[in-house]
């Protein structure tokens, strides 16, 4: 009934942290079907440091870095570090254009195609954008919708700077957080067809955060993408909304752009930006 739910420890406990750390929490091995598709949460830790320990009664317990009980071996992947479970980490730091003071700061925001699924950092178009004028930061993170980007952007958004740009490349509108009736965070691509969600809601809610992004940060500080030509993948996003298309001339192993996909999709950025900022 409406109006009864509490908001419990479990529940602050899982949805803070995602929120606030970008870690997905489970607590036992789940394997679930989504969309004719199997995804497993592993049982284990693969995020933050636990540390086994048996009580009196011979049971293990765990304890954080700071030695506080943890009430399950619970598994927190970071968010950022899930490139085909190799956990590398995320790549907000770029190894060379990494200049606070340069001209031109740029964030890019997205799901894998942005983070560069498969492809060494100084493959991403992200990367390829920066130059001796120019920082980037890739705040890519696979399987994440536009609310995620969203979010990501209020972190690291100043007011106060002018010379802040940000490059959203859109995935399917449809994609959003959502947590299971256990706390699990689906991926924002796999939410379960048994949670109903229709055409109106779903645009709604692109469009909501879409303005929303528009209206307080500027619409010319942000260069709008969505997935282009693609031998699988189709974006749903309306094409008046956006100022440039992520074309597919090349794929990787897992199907997502390839390097001179990412080469082209750079380009067309930069033709962007050069009309808008030089």
């Amino acid at each position: 009934m409406v109006g009864t739910m509490k908001v419990t420890k479990q529940v602050r406990y899982n949805v803070e942290r995602f929120y606030y750390d970008n870690y997905r929490v489970t607590e036992t091995e789940k394997v679930d079907v989504v969309r004719g598709e199997t995804q497993a949460y592993p049982q284990g830790e693969h995020g933050m440091k636990l540390y086994q320990h048996k009580d009196d009664e011979g049971n293990f317990i765990y304890t954080n870095d700071e030695g506080e009980y943890v009430k399950s071996h619970s598994e927190a992947l970071n968010i950022y570090q899930n490139n085909n479970g190799r956990l590398e980490g995320g790549r907000q730091h770029d190894p060379i254009y990494n200049d606070e003071n340069a001209k031109y700061q740029i964030y890019t925001f997205g799901c894998s195609w942005t983070y560069g699924w498969d492809l060494e950092q100084e493959e991403t178009f992200t990367h390829l954008l920066g130059d001796e004028n120019t920082a980037v930061y890739n705040y890519g993170a696979g399987g994440t919708g536009l609310d995620f980007a969203v979010k990501t952007l209020s972190e690291v958004y100043m007011p106060e700077s002018r010379r802040q740009i940000f490059i959203i490349t859109i995935p399917h509108t449809f994609r959003r957080t959502w947590f299971d009736d256990d706390g699990i965070v689906y991926k924002a691509w796999a939410i379960p067809d048994k949670y109903n969600y229709n055409d109106y809601n779903t645009y709604f809610s692109f469009l909501h955060q879409y303005k929303l992004l528009n209206r307080l940060i500027g619409k010319d500080k942000i260069i709008w993408g969505t997935w282009g030509k693609h031998n699988d993948a189709c974006s749903d996003v309306p094409k008046d909304m956006v100022d440039v298309e992520f074309d597919c001339v090349d794929y990787t192993r897992t199907n997502h752009p390839g390097p001179k996909s990412n080469e082209l999709y750079a380009e067309k950025i930069k033709d962007v930006l050069q009309n808008r900022f030089k």
